[in-house]
């Protein structure tokens, strides 16, 4: 739940804080007051997209933000923890909206992206107004609202049907992309069947490319190698070699160290180490001499292998191991593009095996469905009853239609708003104070199902008054036993029914609009009641029946 609310240099709003209570919290004050102001700004924390227009004129930024109670609310736990965000029992969302139009975002001090806030904030905090109204009218949601007031029960079905419809596109594509090859196909074949052979024939073997470097670079420098490994093995093999002279060295030593009791033992060690290493040494260089010959036909072949290697590599754009895999891919293709007519064929087959196969998965998803509808028909049923609409009659109508990734149907919420009247879609409603009505009857059965700890009505009792209102009221107050609810109204019901009135009010200082808010208790909450009611004049007679209505919302 949202326990506070800091807002600086927000459009007409200097500086303001306000706690928020659980419960029933309503916002009210005259049109223009600013009202509208905070619910923008609360926009703001659950990822709404920032306009400079926003901040406060003459002042660069402006900043809010909101401090959650986040301590029963395992998703935004375990989105912090995958998105590495400390956290605590409380979680602080600030938004910070620059004069250039950028913004910038932050949780517990982290900055983070304004998707990653969106989906952390649609777990704690919903605002319902005109546009999400609009949302919940349309049909085309209407199936997402019912799996969603379904709590997964039938999740593994849908994630089943879901699975096998992908795969039944994936094969539709894959014929589809076949089918178009057609004479461009066989011009196709005759070229990669040319690639094939000529790469084929060139006989390329993994690795080749070094060993034919370095044979190369050997048999180039022949003459260069020839005459050092000759010095080398002389140095070590003529009459005055460095291996003989070591070993005289260390024969000398040897007394050395005997007639001065090991004094040079360590030395005579590494020294004999050197006469061993050098005379191993001898002998390697002497086989590279006997072994180093210089084939100039074996030459030429190797360097007119690597020119027709390189000659590929620019030809298909490809180094030599590349090349390598290029011919099992080019195989594979001419395999494919010669038995294009079976594939066509066996690939038919496998579309309509899955095509039964999603409408069997998907016709056990729709009884699933149907279950569950009638169950949220009838509480939505009961809620618009409650709400002084005891003649309507609602239905969710199930239309066939071709496989879709939602399902093999569509679902559409029909209402008969009064006796005698046909069923109509949602959005085909006239009547604000019905719609009204409608959306927080929905509202009433969704958020106890959504997961969420707060949601804000804006004008959601729009069109209603007297008995309506009243049971609009009470509705409101329903849903703030299972979640925080703010709402802003312009309903003395509401107003009265209330755990906690905030009035919003603005002034004029030095030259400059602000926006105040209060919370209301007692004798002034009376009086603002009172003030709802009559509209322009508060009388004694408004006073006190403002008094009696919020007396009697207390019982």
């Amino acid at each position: 739940m949202l326990q506070t609310l800091s807002i600086r240099q927000f459009a007409i709003i200097d500086e303001l804080s306000i706690e928020i209570k659980d419960g029933l919290t309503v916002l009210s004050g005259e049109t223009g007051a600013g009202k509208s102001i905070i619910i923008d700004a609360i926009s703001m924390l659950i990822g709404a997209r920032a306009s400079q227009n926003l901040v406060r004129h003459g002042e660069n930024k402006a900043v809010i933000e909101g401090v959650f109670d986040i301590d029963d609310n395992p998703n935004v736990r375990q989105l912090l923890e995958d998105k590495e965000i400390e956290q605590d029992d409380f979680m602080i969302v600030k938004r910070e909206i620059m004069k250039t139009g950028k913004s910038i975002c932050k949780i517990n001090s982290q900055t983070v992206t304004l998707t990653e806030l969106k989906q952390v904030m649609q777990e704690l905090l919903d605002i319902h107004g005109q546009h999400e109204t609009q949302h919940l009218l349309k049909s085309k949601y209407h199936i997402r609202l019912l799996d969603e007031f379904s709590g997964g029960r039938y999740q593994p079905t849908i994630d089943e049907y879901t699975a096998a419809f992908k795969i039944y596109q994936e094969k539709k594509e894959e014929l589809r992309k076949l089918e178009q090859k057609d004479e461009s196909l066989l011009q196709r074949l005759d070229l990669i069947k040319f690639q094939h052979n000529e790469l084929t024939q060139a006989k390329l073997v993994a690795g080749e490319v070094n060993q034919l470097k370095d044979d190369i670079n050997r048999l180039r420098n022949f003459e260069k190698l020839n005459n050092e490994l000759t010095k080398t093995v002389s140095y070590l093999s003529d009459e005055n070699n460095i291996i003989d002279k070591i070993f005289d060295f260390n024969e000398s030593l040897k007394e050395i160290d005997e007639i001065l009791k090991g004094q040079y033992t360590s030395l005579l060690e590494e020294t004999s180490s050197v006469y061993y290493l050098l005379e191993d040494a001898k002998h390697r260089l002497y086989d590279e001499l006997t072994s180093n010959e210089y084939d100039e036909n074996l030459l030429n072949e190797m360097e007119a292998r690597m020119n027709l290697i390189q000659q590929f590599e620019r030809k298909y754009g490809k180094n030599h191991d590349e090349l390598i895999l290029l011919i099992a891919e080019l195989e594979t293709e001419i395999n494919q593009i010669e038995n294009l007519e079976e594939s066509t064929s066996q690939l038919k087959k496998e579309i309509e095996d899955q095509y039964q196969a999603v409408l069997k998965i998907g016709s056990q998803l729709s009884k699933e469905r149907r279950t569950d509808a009638l169950e949220l028909r009838n509480k939505i049923l009961d809620e618009i009853h409650h709400l002084e609409m005891k003649s309507a009659n609602f239905e969710i109508a199930f239309s066939k239609t071709e496989p879709t990734l939602a399902g093999l149907e569509t679902i559409e919420f029909m209402i008969s708003p009064n006796k005698g009247e046909p069923l109509k879609g949602l959005e085909k409603i006239a009547s604000g104070g019905e719609l009204s009505r409608i959306m927080l009857a929905l509202k009433t059965i969704f958020a106890e199902n959504r997961g969420q700890t707060a949601i804000l009505f804006d004008e959601v009792d729009t069109g209603v008054s007297g008995r309506v209102a009243q049971k609009m009221a009470e509705k409101m107050k329903q849903i703030a036993e299972h979640i925080q609810v703010i709402c802003i109204s312009h309903l003395p019901q509401v107003a009265a029914i209330s755990d906690h009135h905030l009035f919003i009010e603005k002034h004029e200082r030095d030259d400059r609009t602000i926006t105040t808010v209060t919370e209301l208790t007692g004798d002034d909450k009376v009086k603002e009641v009172a003030r709802m009611i009559s509209g322009v004049e508060v009388t004694p007679l408004t006073l006190e029946h403002a008094a009696e209505l919020i007396s009697q919302n207390k019982d």
